[in-house]
């Protein structure tokens, strides 16, 4: 397989004109990640995929997460990494565990890391069982920019006990698009994560919102996650528990009648200005 300028190996496959158009259309909407998906599979079969963002603290803000199968079961092991088995992985920040199979290449604009793992491979036993067997994930492909403000973007790509494992192929052919799927993550990132804005400013917009009939704890879950924080650092921030966390924000949602965090920015910042109009 011929080697790309970037020093990664060159996948012979390409994305359609279809698939481009569709991913760069949900660029910062909650379609990203099943078009993600979708691209992904251009070059191989990827059951499950997650985006995640790391701050120079190391804390992680989930993007977007899709699956082809058994959906929910993505979701909980991407939402278990997210809030408290990252820190048992190499990405984390805060672990000494060692990586295996890491291929890293120094590019311009920061260094892309892909590395692969199996589940068998993760001897943490905890992390193992809540992120891997439990939900019947065989391995995982991660791939990771560091940027020189201390953050990093994280897109991880995931095969189901049933489909089996990534074979050398499969990771040469997406080492060689890393740095593609990365730019498309790092664009996600900076359309669908909402400005910084106290959340105190926040609860005021929310406080606003009377005809929804918010409670007053989702409100301020709502404006903790606008402002900025992740659910795992608004569980801490209101010492609540995680689901919790994710039920307030839920039915805060539903209520309003939007999906996402983002989605309730956009929301608020038109009521804003249609406030200011009127």
């Amino acid at each position: 397989m011929r080697n790309s300028p970037s020093g990664f190996p060159e996948s012979g496959a390409r994305l359609s004109v279809e698939l481009i158009e569709a991913m760069t259309r949900s660029l910062g909407t909650p379609r990203f990640g099943r078009q993600l998906l979708d691209a992904l599979e251009a070059y191989v079969r990827v059951d499950h995929c997650s985006v995640f963002i790391r701050s120079a603290q190391g804390t992680l803000r989930m993007l977007t997460t899709a699956s082809r199968v058994q959906q929910s079961n993505g979701a909980r092991a991407a939402l278990r990494y997210m809030s408290e088995m990252h820190c048992y992985d190499g990405f984390g920040g805060s672990s000494a565990a060692a990586t295996s199979g890491a291929t890293t290449n120094d590019l311009e604009k920061g260094t892309v890391r892909v590395t692969y793992r199996t589940r068998d491979q993760i001897s943490h036993t905890a992390y193992r069982l809540a992120c891997y067997e439990q939900v019947g994930i065989e391995d995982r492909l991660s791939m990771s920019r560091s940027h020189q403000n201390g953050t990093a973007t994280i897109l991880n790509c995931y095969r189901d006990t049933r489909t089996g494992r990534l074979s050398a192929a499969d990771i040469e052919a997406m080492a060689g698009v890393a740095s593609m799927f990365l730019a498309y993550a790092e664009a996600h990132a900076r359309l669908s994560i909402p400005h910084v804005t106290p959340a105190s400013e926040w609860r005021e917009s929310l406080d606003a919102m009377s005809s929804a009939g918010l409670s007053a704890r989702e409100r301020e879950v709502c404006a903790s996650l606008l402002s900025g924080l992740t659910l795992a650092d608004t569980a801490r921030k209101l010492d609540l528990s995680l689901n919790t966390i994710v039920t307030y924000s839920r039915r805060a949602h539903a209520k309003l009648g939007v999906n996402s965090t983002r989605e309730l920015h956009t929301l608020l910042i038109e009521a804003g200005t249609q406030a200011t109009l009127d």
